[in-house]
């Protein structure tokens, strides 16, 4: 999760992290979180409606199981020693990362395709533009 090598960037930025997820949470325990010490609240949203509100929908069986894409990033996992995951009850269910600024006002946001999460490194920035922090060498 590479978030948690941001943590101090995030905070720093006056952010905080939250998942959301549509398991139930001993499920997640077991399967995403597995061997994870992840300071962030874990949120359960049985019902989706986060997910409905925030328009994060779902895939094909073929966009998500045909996808080479998808097969190269697990072939990745395992060859780099990652043992594979428990899949959630759910693996059509789409997610999606947003940015929200101290003010209550979405500056990012980002429903999910497929495997297509962004690099952590671009909702940091995010962030810190919602936040208002201006570059070094800018005025």
């Amino acid at each position: 999760m590479k978030v948690l090598g941001k943590r101090d960037r995030i905070e720093a930025l006056g952010g905080a992290v939250v998942f959301v997820v549509h398991d139930d949470a001993e499920r997640v325990r077991e399967g995403l979180l597995r061997g994870l010490d992840v300071p962030f609240p874990v949120l359960v949203d049985r019902e989706r409606r986060a997910y409905e509100a925030w328009g994060m929908g779902r895939s094909s069986v073929a966009g998500v199981w045909l996808d080479p894409r998808v097969w190269l990033r697990y072939a990745r996992l395992l060859a780099g020693g990652h043992p594979p995951l428990r899949l959630g009850d759910d693996t059509l269910q789409l997610g999606g990362d947003f940015v929200v600024a101290p003010a209550g006002i979405v500056t990012y946001a980002r429903p999910q395709n497929r495997d297509d999460r962004p690099p952590v490194g671009v909702l940091v920035e995010e962030l810190r533009l919602a936040a208002g922090e201006r570059s070094e060498g800018r005025s």
